[in-house]
């Protein structure tokens, strides 16, 4: 195939559709790449530009800010806290038709219909109930990943376990100062479904071939293009729902992590 340009794209992406709601997980060193091979300067914020064009007014684009900092107790502030996850996330947030929304661990910079809505959301957990991840299953949306392994950087991936519970996890609490939208600040706890260290987690999902992309591959929720080499996979988030649920319950979490006294 010829290339595409950066600016084209997304257009050419197969399941990303007008009134999307989209939760976007990048490597856009992949993309920059290639534009620099095929003479275009790659601009963060026209690109973010193409997907705004495509999934339209009636859509909601996420992108992750995450920033960890907070856990060692160092102050989150909403409007100068950079993101570790990415630099569209970090262009995201100097634009004024993005939003933040609150959460001091686990942020996304938001775009579209429900940026006001996802905005005042104020959830001290980070994956559970009435935070971003119920809402991403609730309102069925997509994940789009850019340049990575399909599961890679699936957070979503936490929620499932949060709602069903794991034996490798645990609820811990962190309290930092917290600068907020209007300059103010106070101490603020937030709490994440942290992994127990004891038990010497490892990732399994993550990985290209993993078992449960190819489930997903199999019932069509999990769709991957190659575009200019890089791959761009969508997944139906609600729809992965079970499948990890599932996996939990009756797998002992085998096609998720291996851990410390798993069943064989």
């Amino acid at each position: 195939m010829a290339y595409i340009s950066y600016l084209d794209i997304v257009n050419h992406i197969e399941r990303l559709e007008k009134g999307d709601t989209v939760y976007l997980i990048s490597d856009i060193f992949e993309l920059v790449k290639v534009c620099k091979q095929n003479n275009e300067i790659f601009d963060r914020n026209m690109f973010i530009n193409t997907l705004i064009n495509k999934i339209g007014d009636e859509g909601t684009l996420l992108i992750p800010t995450f920033n960890w900092d907070f856990c060692c107790g160092k102050p989150f502030d909403y409007k100068k806290t950079p993101s570790q996850t990415g630099a569209l996330g970090n262009a995201a947030l100097k634009r004024p038709d993005f939003k933040r929304t609150k959460h001091a661990l686990y942020s996304f910079a938001v775009w579209g219909k429900d940026k006001n809505f996802l905005a005042t959301k104020d959830n001290k957990n980070s994956f559970g109930k009435n935070s971003i991840f119920e809402y991403l299953h609730d309102v069925n949306a997509k994940a789009l990943v850019i340049g990575l392994p399909p599961m890679s950087a699936y957070t979503f991936v936490h929620h499932v376990e949060q709602i069903v519970g794991v034996p490798y996890r645990y609820e811990k609490t962190f309290k930092a100062p917290y600068i907020n939208e209007k300059g103010l600040q106070e101490i603020k706890e937030y709490s994440m479904y942290v992994r127990d260290l004891e038990s010497d987690v490892r990732y399994v999902y993550t990985d290209r071939n993993c078992n449960i992309n190819k489930i997903f591959n199999m019932l069509n929720i999990s769709h991957c293009q190659t575009l200019n080499d890089i791959e761009f996979t969508t997944l139906i988030i609600k729809a992965t729902y079970p499948i990890i649920a599932a996996d939990i319950i009756y797998n002992d979490c085998k096609n998720l992590y291996k851990y410390k006294g798993q069943s064989l």
